[in-house]
């Protein structure tokens, strides 16, 4: 089996309505964590309300080639609920470079 990667996925705001956003995705989370090659993740909300980034998720992959194929099968509809609730998604891969 290949490395496990993590994905960062920067979802910063403020959304129009936070309650609203952090609901809908509960509903998202729903769905990821049964796509192939889910194997884990955490939702980390910002400590000041004046941070770049309100919300980042970190979500660990078991490769690659698994993120995108369950990222085209949500990317769409997702930036769509995004644009209503007034939030950037800025999805990025990262890879562990070191453990300290």
């Amino acid at each position: 089996m290949p490395d496990a990667g993590d994905i960062d996925q920067c979802i910063f705001g403020p959304a129009v309505n936070e309650a609203e956003f952090v609901q809908w995705w509960q509903d998202v989370k729903a769905h990821i964590t049964k796509q192939e090659g889910f194997l884990s993740g955490k939702f980390h909300k910002s400590l000041k309300p004046d941070s770049r980034f309100t919300y980042i998720n970190v979500a660990i992959w078991e490769n690659e080639g698994l993120y995108w194929k369950a990222y085209e099968k949500s990317v769409t509809p997702m930036k769509e609920k995004l644009a209503q609730l007034g939030v950037d998604m800025t999805p990025a891969l990262y890879h562990v470079a070191f453990e300290y």
